[in-house]
């Protein structure tokens, strides 16, 4: 009988051919099956995103095999070829690795060779070998929005794909197929085609934590007949996913991603009754590692810090600066210090102290490296907004550090937004709040929404007041723009019973020092400072915060709708739901990928529970 049983599945994998090309082969097929009752590994499968990477630029390989359980991790040998386009190989979970290549390779054919590297590791591969091109030129073919669309986009029925030049196409069902982890139900029911576009329309439904869904066109010839044989167009389709909890629940926190991929989460205001280091203000730090999907412990910051304001430096060092808190104790005091950390040592170290200090303040990191401080307010009543605006001259040595004293705005201001503009070579402050003081008594002051733009000239190194009128706000975004102006959206007019939202955005123009109406936003919000990032080309999507929902601003709600605004679109519209209607939390930004998360916050009290807004 074990005779038998063993010529019948030497048979069956005989009668099952591995083959080679881009198509996944099923981890659940008969030679799966097969191979995993001989005692032997079932096939690798690996889809890659693109055949046509442009310099620099990334693609992405799932798998259904966890490499990051080998000490070299994923490898992608380059077969027959001196310097290799892959620069370096990030795991974005255990089945999804994003690669990023070099961009001083500008151009090539490349192939690697799968089977006979994993050959030696006892691995069947499929496909065998890949090829792909690394071109400076645009693809033919690419998503109308980008690389990335939200899954409410996707699930809206059509996609449009783009053309930069005239296509000869027979736009057959049969000629285009979709694959990869957001795939699920979803398939194509028709195609109406025109010299530039494809619109395709589905049926069936993408998995609802999104992730990378491949278009593949077969047959696409241009205008000159000259063939494009099958052309891949890579979808990155976010969805939000609930994350894993924080190990300290935490507000008015900050988040940055690394230049290594590691994701940091620093500082902020501990749940009530939560005490480190003697006080509820945190020095307190983690990663979000995400490949295991958990937060682990990072270094604590050498001084607890909430309200205050962090920047990535341009060596990928991480600068933070003034807040309330301190060092060791149970009191909490307004700071003048600054810390780095360190990503290589993996080290907090302090740096120098401002002269003025100061929370709920901006800093922007200028073209050489130096990082400029602006505004902020003190933080025991009377509150006072803080006119003060100093430049720190950033060394490779903390302590070396200085701190230069640059002046006075025209208007004091706490809780604005400010930009570096690279097409004037100035950073644009813009808006905020800002507080009279008339007594000696703690509530002796007043709260006013500013409707001026001050400017910061980086090569003259003066301060000077934008003729442009603003609507008044604060708490608001700032987000620029590819051809150089800023758009302005949000904030809330006013503080106590006559708060209002800005439902109305506005475009400022820095080279011109003019500012013109724009859309309304669907939600007006303040505190959704939380969530706000760019993905594709020209999209970014706004989340979280407070809205005041009656007449006389007494009352307020927190946020679950989304919405986004397009570029090329040029208007708001509703996309997701957030898992969470939370504000006051932070959020870590996925420069390299797109997408984000949103951490900590409150609804009511204080949370410790995280949401992923991502395709990984």
């Amino acid at each position: 009988m074990e005779k038998i049983r063993t010529i019948f599945l030497i048979g069956l994998f005989v009668s099952c051919k591995i083959g080679t090309g881009n198509n996944l082969f099923d981890p659940n097929s008969p030679t799966s099956l097969a191979l995993l009752l001989l005692g032997s590994e079932p096939v690798v499968t690996m889809e890659f995103s693109t055949n046509r990477v442009q310099p620099g630029g990334v693609m992405y390989v799932s798998t259904n095999h966890d490499f990051t359980t080998k000490v070299e991790g994923l490898k992608l040998p380059i077969s027959g070829v001196g310097d290799s386009p892959i620069l370096q190989i990030i795991p974005r979970s255990k089945f999804l690795y994003e690669i990023r290549m070099n961009p001083s390779i500008t151009s090539g054919r490349f192939s690697i060779n799968l089977k006979d590297y994993y050959l030696n590791e006892s691995l069947l591969v499929n496909p065998e070998k890949f090829e792909f091109e690394i071109d400076s030129q645009p693809p033919i073919l690419e998503l109308r929005t980008g690389n990335g669309i939200d899954i409410s986009e996707l699930e809206s029925g059509f996609l449009d794909i783009v053309s930069n030049e005239d296509i000869v196409w027979d736009g057959d069902l049969s000629q285009v197929s979709l694959s990869g982890t957001a795939k699920n139900s979803l398939v194509v029911s028709d195609i109406i085609t025109s010299d530039r576009n494809i619109r395709l329309l589905f049926a069936g439904n993408p998995n609802s934590s999104g992730g990378i869904l491949t278009i593949s066109f077969l047959n696409i010839k241009d205008k000159a007949s000259n063939s494009q044989g099958t052309v891949m167009v890579p979808v990155n389709v976010y969805a939000f996913r609930s994350g894993p909890n924080l190990n300290v629940a935490r507000r008015s926190c900050v988040g940055v991603e690394l230049d290594d991929g590691r994701r940091l989460i620093f500082g902020g205001k501990a749940k009530k009754d939560v005490l480190i280091n003697g006080n509820g203000t945190l020095s307190h730090a983690e990663f979000y590692d995400s490949v295991s999907k958990q937060f682990i412990p990072a270094p604590e910051m050498v001084y607890r810090r909430q309200e205050f304001e962090a920047v990535k430096l341009l060596d990928g060092r991480i600068f933070a600066a003034a807040g309330l808190g301190g060092k060791v104790g149970p009191s909490n005091d307004e700071l003048t210090s600054t810390e780095v950390y360190d990503p290589t040592t993996n080290t907090w170290t302090e740096g120098p102290q401002l002269t003025t200090p100061r929370l709920f303040h901006k800093m922007t990191v200028l073209p050489n490296g130096d990082v400029l401080v602006v505004g902020g307010m003190s933080p025991f009543k009377p509150i006072q907004s803080v006119g003060m605006v100093e430049l720190v001259h950033i060394t490779n040595d903390p302590a070396t550090m200085t701190v230069e004293t640059i002046g006075n705005l025209s208007d004091s201001r706490g809780k604005h937004a400010q930009i570096l503009s690279h097409i004037s070579g100035k950073v644009i402050i813009i808006g905020g709040e800002h507080t009279d003081v008339f007594g000696p008594m703690a509530n002796n002051f007043n709260a006013n929404a500013l409707d001026s733009i001050e400017v910061y000239d980086i090569n003259t190194k003066t301060l000077s007041k934008s003729t442009a009128k603003l609507y008044k706000r604060f708490n608001h975004f700032v987000h620029g723009l590819t051809n150089g102006e800023i758009l302005i959206l949000g904030g809330v007019n006013s503080r106590y019973d006559v708060a209002q939202p800005v439902l109305r955005a506005q475009i400022y123009n820095p080279t011109t020092d003019t500012i013109r109406d724009h859309k309304n936003l669907l939600f007006g919000r303040e505190w959704g400072s939380s969530f706000i990032f760019p993905y594709g080309k020209d999209q970014l999507i706004v989340a979280g915060g407070l809205e005041y929902r009656t007449v006389n601003g007494a009352t307020f709600d927190s946020i679950h709708d989304t919405e986004s605004w397009s570029e090329s679109i040029n208007r708001f519209y509703m996309t997701s739901r957030s898992l969470n209607a939370r504000w006051d939390g932070c959020e870590i930004r996925y420069s390299s990928t797109g997408g984000g998360m949103i951490l900590g916050g409150r609804i009511g009290d204080i949370l410790g529970n995280t949401e992923e807004y991502s395709f990984e």
